[in-house]
């Protein structure tokens, strides 16, 4: 054992909750002496037969730098530039992870405005392990917000530690406990799934390492072989169908672009399927100096981008946008020629509709939408081995992610998650429930908990009572039941067409407007007006809701569906009073529920209360 071991949270640049006394704890040989000095003070621990210690630093009221040294006979450790303020864990899956880099085109100012290096971020290593909940993270350190830095800061994270800071005007730091793909119970521990065995047994198998590990080769030895078939047998590869110069694309089809591969009765493709298309450029596109950029939007599944015949950019999964640039040496004046290889996996392909799908540079745009003619490289007979992962099983992100951090105090918890419990909704309001109930039960019982409820994605649709992502926000719109708790709507802020929406600056003021309401007690309609009450008035049912403000409003002409005799009828709603909505039933023989807003992507989804918060989503049987 080394002399002394501290949790990785303790470094430079660290940011410890005000208030409340601190605990700093480590490992070191039994019987060493470890010493504290902190603010004047000295604090001492001998650690037993077990190696750990722990002190507890007095409460600090706001404010730094101050410096810490933790020291063992012939060993001496110093951080600096540490400061007291309000922490704050943000966890969750992809839309909490995703990192400002993603988001620099949308929201340049952040860049260009002077970076607050009072907000800071500690981002958890993505690890996952299922034997015990680990005390010690394998790294990490934190990071003071900078132009360079903040591109690794999480976006959702990042806008509500602004709010937050210009409310309070403190420190505030963020410890990035996220990873993209997972379901609720990958973050819970054993104790919280005890009422679901299923779970805890798929835990007990991935405990035996051995197995893991053979797994893992297996996956990987399965994946590349396909792949090494797939490059191997794909002629547009061996033909360079890349150049310029390639022959064979004067008899190739043509298919317009962005859209489904299915459009051109691409069906159940595995493989690879070539694109290429010409494009004009004039002189003033061609300004020396002046950066050139490609935007394709998203492409089911992976890409390889040319331009004349030179490779400016890849990508090898669906989600991330693709923003290539492009040397000015690769362009000249007259034609010019786009070629993209796309690889299909799973049986889908296509490029994205209504994204931005253009060559641009300044001022200069060209578009790219229209025919493209494309060639099959390779028809693969069975699509790509499923990828595995291990991130996505239960409680192994608890162990590895979220155990070490519990001793740590923090002002309270942004929860960003939910859109990996789809296959299984009806369980979410079980599994959240007792993960809230949980992380209390080894922290604190009133540690605040904000989380975002899902926005909208996919195709827009009617009504309907089958839409998970509909019942999972319903989930999180009941777990408001528990104490100390806040709800960011985030419904208007997603994208139809992308897992991962770019609007995470109004998701953070949201949560933050729920911090003001749930942590600082103060007077707001957030999180929106929420479903209170209905009652019969003839032929009329009205809908009594709660946190309208001055009162409801519509955006457009709101819509209800009423289930009926098995069927969903969608009828008008109208603003009876301030915070009141009727609906006549008269042409239906026997309502028997009312439906707002709940489909994956609900077209009717009209109503707001003055302060611009949405009606949130409910599902209600009548009685």
């Amino acid at each position: 054992m080394e002399q002394i071991k501290i949790s990785p949270l303790f470094g430079n640049g660290m940011v410890l909750q005000q208030g409340v006394p601190v605990p700093v704890w480590g490992e070191a040989r039994p019987g060493t002496l470890v010493t504290v000095t902190f603010s004047e003070k000295k604090y001492q621990a001998e650690p037993g037969i077990s190696g750990k210690w722990k002190i507890i630093l007095d409460s600090h009221e706001f404010g730094g730098p101050h410096a810490m040294e933790i020291s063992a006979p012939d060993t001496k450790i110093i951080y600096n530039d540490i400061y007291f303020g309000d922490v704050w864990v943000c966890s969750g899956q992809s839309n909490m992870e995703l990192p400002m880099a993603r988001l620099k085109d949308n929201y340049p100012e952040e860049w260009d405005l002077p970076v607050n290096s009072l907000i800071r971020q500690f981002k958890v290593p993505q690890e996952w392990d299922f034997s015990v909940p680990r005390k010690f993270y394998s790294g990490g350190s934190w990071a003071a917000a900078s132009g360079e830095t903040l591109k690794d800061f999480s976006g959702t994270a990042w806008f509500f530690a602004k709010e937050m800071h210009k409310k309070t005007n403190i420190p505030i730091g963020i410890i990035n406990a996220a990873w993209g793909g997972t379901p609720v119970e990958a973050w819970m521990s054993r104790e919280a799934l005890a009422a679901f065995p299923d779970k805890i047994a798929l835990a007990d198998k991935y405990s035996d390492s051995c197995l893991c590990d053979s797994i893992i080769a297996d996956n990987e030895k399965k994946v590349h072989a396909w792949h090494e078939k797939l490059v191997s047998g794909d002629s547009g590869l061996s033909e360079a169908w890349y150049k310029p110069e390639a022959s064979g694309w004067d008899t190739a089809r043509s298919l317009f672009l962005p859209g489904d591969f299915s459009d051109a009765g691409i069906n159940n493709f595995y493989g690879v399927i070539w694109f290429r298309r010409d494009f004009d450029i004039d002189d003033n596109f061609l300004v020396s100096g002046r950066e050139i950029k490609l935007w394709l939007g998203t492409i089911v599944d992976s890409d390889t981008v040319y331009i004349n015949g030179v490779e400016v950019g890849s990508i090898d999964y669906r989600y991330p946008p693709r923003k290539y640039s492009i040397p000015e040496s690769l362009l000249h004046s007259g034609k010019n020629q786009i070629v993209a290889r796309v690889i299909c996996c799973n049986g889908g392909g296509g490029f994205t509709r209504e994204k931005d799908f253009r060559i641009f540079s300044g001022n200069e745009n060209i578009d790219l939408g229209g025919d493209w003619s494309y060639r099959v490289g390779i028809a693969m007979e069975n699509p790509r081995p499923e990828l595995f992962f291990f991130r996505s099983q239960p409680i192994g992100l608890f162990n590895a992610m979220l155990s070490p951090l519990l001793e740590y105090p923090c002002k309270g918890v942004v929860w960003y998650q939910g859109e990996s419990n789809d296959k299984k909704p009806l369980d979410y309001s079980a599994l959240f429930t007792a993960f809230i109930n949980d992380w209390r039960s080894r922290t604190r019982n009133d540690l605040p908990f904000l989380f975002v409820q899902l926005p909208v994605f996919g195709e827009p649709e009617d009504n309907n009572e089958t839409g998970s992502w509909a019942i999972i926000r319903q989930a999180q719109a009941d777990a408001l039941s528990l104490p100390v708790t806040g709800l960011a709507v985030a419904l208007e802020f997603g994208e139809w067409n992308d897992l991962h929406p770019v609007n995470k600056k109004d998701i953070g003021r949201r949560l933050a407007l729920a911090a003001d309401k749930v942590v600082y007690h103060e007077t707001n309609t957030s999180p929106g007006p929420l479903f209170r009450c209905m009652r019969r008035q003839g032929n009329k049912i009205l809908l009594t809701f709660d946190n309208c403000g001055k009162g409801l409003a519509a955006r457009e002409k709101p819509y209800v569906s009423v289930l009926s005799c098995g069927k969903l009828f969608r009828l008008p709603a109208e603003i009876a009073g301030p915070e009141t909505v009727s609906i006549d039933v008269t042409d239906l023989q026997n309502p028997e529920k009312i439906l707002y807003a709940w489909a994956n992507n609900p077209r009717d989804r009209q109503l707001y209360n003055t302060d611009g918060l949405p009606v949130i989503p409910f599902s209600v049987v009548i009685n």
